[in-house]
């Protein structure tokens, strides 16, 4: 009787936690959302029993998918600025008590034991009918009077279990609500775990179609100003490729029309990209100036090749912008790929974690015009090719002490996938 008065402050999912206990809850409610959509999808979809209409059904969704993969920039111009500290705070009240169960009514007893109408007449001639009808009624209002008793005490225990519910849900809110006020206030000081964890809150409200799941990490470097976006990108050969479906009737199955190779790879290069440029102005939109003037992006991929180790992890696309170069970019009207190459992004040759590009460490302009070449040039110098087992020793000597922090975030990533529905 009290199910929908047991409710938590925050959820909870195994694999998913922040640097601060606001970031584990955004994350978690993120994801909850995400799920319960694709549920949603999943019971659609199941309650179809034609193959036509299924087949219009997965063409629908396929239109949407591209539709919403095409308008990622377009649908998150704003992303970042609406995240305010206001916004991470519970406040919801705990709802009032509301006993469901039914008082008890005399009449229902008095008919349950069976008490017969007064009649005049025959117990006006017969006195022992008049003695069995007050008979009854006596055991009837006893038995009422026992229910009554039990009703009320079942209230006030029910009162009482609502209340000792209550206060523990207000202990719990008073707890997460401090937890909120502490990270507003080391934000506030330039505090470098608090700069990040918000930074992955803002980026995890990015609006993305249900069945792409990314994985946000951030390091940022407060002498230089500068935070990099770590994101364990979707995996080349994961999305799906149809753009619509039909029933073929001799076989008795939807056949798929997906997208050519070139037309795929086109896709996705405009996908990663788009994300790239999301999380950039996403960052800049909800961290002010005076912590943050450069925003650096680094893309991720599978590389399945090897063992459960950081080489498992190709780098692939690759953005660093100053905020007045950035803001000086019509997002709308620039190509995603012009607006990486105007900011001297890099991109893999390959996109399915065999090549990789040199991710971004910091600020610090590079001397060596090979390690940074403009978007997928037609000429010019190839970003360096790592193989397997020399990859974790480069970025060992390029990234030094930042190196632990994203092997250990992207490998908590990659454990975190596995639990998630894709």
């Amino acid at each position: 009787m009290h199910k929908e008065n047991d409710l938590k402050v925050i959820d909870v999912i195994e694999g998913i936690e922040g640097e601060s206990l606001p970031e584990t809850h955004i994350r978690t409610q993120a994801e909850l959302a995400r799920r319960e959509r694709l549920e949603k999808t999943r019971r659609e979809r199941d309650s179809l029993d034609d193959l036509n209409e299924l087949a219009e059904f997965e063409t629908r969704q396929s239109e949407i998918f591209l539709k919403d993969c095409k308008n990622i920039i377009r649908d998150n111009l704003s992303a970042g600025a609406d995240v305010n500290w206001a916004s991470l705070y519970n406040d919801k009240p705990y709802p009032p008590f509301v006993y469901k169960n039914p008082a008890p009514r005399y009449n229902l007893v008095a008919r349950e034991k069976g008490v017969p109408q007064k009649r005049f007449f025959s117990e006006l001639l017969f006195p022992s009918v008049k003695n069995a009808r007050m008979q009854k009624e006596n055991d009837a209002k006893a038995a009422y009077d026992l229910k009554t008793k039990q009703y009320e005490e079942g209230k006030e225990a029910g009162r009482a279990t609502h209340e000792k519910e209550r206060g523990v849900y207000l202990a719990g809110q008073s707890a997460y609500n401090s937890k909120v006020e502490e990270l507003q206030l080391n934000f506030e000081k330039g505090d470098p775990a608090a700069v990040r964890s918000f930074a992955r809150i803002a980026l995890h409200g990015i609006n993305l179609p249900d069945s792409i799941n990314l994985y946000f990490d951030a390091a940022y470097l407060p002498g230089e100003k500068q935070l990099v976006i770590d994101c364990l990108l979707p995996a080349y050969y994961d999305l799906p490729r149809a753009v619509s479906y039909s029933y073929n009737k001799e076989s008795g199955a939807l056949v798929p029309a997906e997208m050519g190779e070139r037309e795929y790879d086109a896709f996705y290069l405009d996908l990663i990209r788009q994300i790239a440029l999301t999380a950039i102005n996403t960052v800049i939109n909800a961290i002010p100036g005076r912590l943050v003037e450069r925003v650096g992006f680094n893309g991720w991929v599978e590389n399945d090749k090897i063992g459960n180790t950081l080489e498992t992890k190709a780098c692939v696309i690759t953005c660093d912008a100053a905020r007045d170069v950035f803001a000086a970019l019509d997002l709308l009207k620039c190509a995603p790929a012009d607006c990486i190459r105007q900011l001297g992004g890099l991109t893999a040759k390959s996109m399915a974690g065999s090549d990789t590009v040199q991710p971004i460490v910091s600020a610090i302009p590079e001397t060596d015009e090979a390690k940074r070449v403009p978007d997928n040039p037609e000429d010019g110098p190839k970003p360096p090719q790592y193989q397997p087992g020399e990859f974790k020793n480069v970025t060992k000597k390029l990234m030094g002490e930042m190196l632990e922090q994203i092997e250990k975030n992207l490998l908590q990533a990659a454990r975190d996938k596995d639990d998630m529905v894709h």
